[in-house]
């Protein structure tokens, strides 16, 4: 019965073992990761606020009249 205990108590140690916590520049490289995500939506974001501005601008000289 002991051993049965000793050796549920060691398997879950193991486990415990296995699970590390994030090291601080684990942390840090994932933060930046989100950023990066981040950046590429804002990015993406001022590219279609762009065109929308380029094409408005695009109308109005069509709209010109030159008779």
């Amino acid at each position: 019965m002991v051993n049965k205990w000793r050796r549920q108590n060691v398997i879950k140690k193991k486990a415990k073992a296995k699970k590390k916590k994030a090291s601080p520049l684990d942390k840090i490289r994932k933060e930046l990761d989100k950023l990066a995500a981040l950046h590429a939506k804002e990015e993406a974001i001022v590219e279609s606020i762009n065109d929308i501005i380029d094409d408005e601008k695009f109308k109005d000289e069509d709209d010109f009249d030159w008779g």
